[in-house]
């Protein structure tokens, strides 16, 4: 992992609408060029090369208002969807995508930790330390993403069969605000949380991601790969707006490279 260090001085930027909003810099001595992201509990955060002068820093940071305020405005848009106060302990759960119904046992035992497998078909064992609720939600968010590596890698591989693309690779990813990802490695990511949403919505962002291997952006050109891969593209697209309400509040927590 690269040496991270906090700039004691926050920035700030004044976005094109008028919001004035502050920015953590923090410094890595393995960064070769900057970079930016904003997501909802940090807000934005600038990673720069260490030893790069404070102007250079604002002067990149300026040069993405647009890009800045698009994101805080997704996260904005989905705030209202995820619940700030997890639930109880889950004692089933639906995955729509797979058409899948689990229900859930706890086990207590003599252990620091919790963990969770699958003990029969429908049927999800959390063992442990089970009267920790954070750690069971923890744990169930680990046998999703397990479950998720399991599920869509080969459905997206049929999927790009279908549309004529193959990523280079795979990732399964627990992310907060985006169903997936296209790098220029020409590598796709997929959100564990997919499993919570219909069919057809997953399929739709799964056709997204290998459409941006034509075209690296959300050109008109990309639109039509995209509308000639999935004819319900447009409502679908429309449907993803609000797609979070359909996963659970202790699936809401998790963040990060889970696989």
């Amino acid at each position: 992992m690269p040496a991270l260090i906090d700039d004691s001085a926050p920035g700030s930027l004044v976005l094109p609408d008028g919001r004035s909003i502050e920015f953590a810099i923090r410094y890595s001595n393995r960064a070769r060029s900057a970079r930016l992201r904003v997501g909802a509990r940090e807000g934005l955060v600038v990673v720069v090369p260490a030893g790069l002068q404070r102007d250079r820093v604002n002067q990149l940071v300026a040069s993405k208002r647009d890009w800045i305020a698009s994101k805080l405005d997704d996260i904005e848009a989905i705030r209202h969807l995820i619940p700030k106060v997890a639930p109880a302990r889950p004692q089933a759960f639906d995955l729509p995508a797979l058409a899948e119904s689990w229900r859930v046992e706890y086990r207590e035992m003599r252990r620091p930790s919790v963990g969770a497998k699958t003990d029969r078909p429908g049927r999800i064992v959390v063992f442990g330390a089970v009267n920790d609720v954070d750690a069971c939600h923890a744990a169930l968010r680990r046998w999703l993403a397990r479950r998720a590596a399991e599920a869509l890698p080969p459905w997206l591989e049929r999927v790009a069969v279908q549309c004529g693309q193959q990523p280079a690779a795979v990732a399964i990813k627990n992310q907060r605000t985006r169903w997936g990802s296209c790098a220029a490695s020409m590598r796709i990511s997929l959100n564990c949380k997919l499993l919570f949403l219909p069919r057809e919505l997953v399929r739709y962002v799964m056709v997204h991601e290998l459409c941006h291997l034509l075209e690296h952006n959300h050109s008109s050109r990309f639109w039509a790969h995209v509308r000639q891969m999935d004819y319900g593209a447009d409502s679908h697209h429309g449907q993803m707006r609000d797609a979070w309400k359909f996963v659970p509040a202790w699936a809401q927590r998790g963040t990060g490279l889970v696989l």
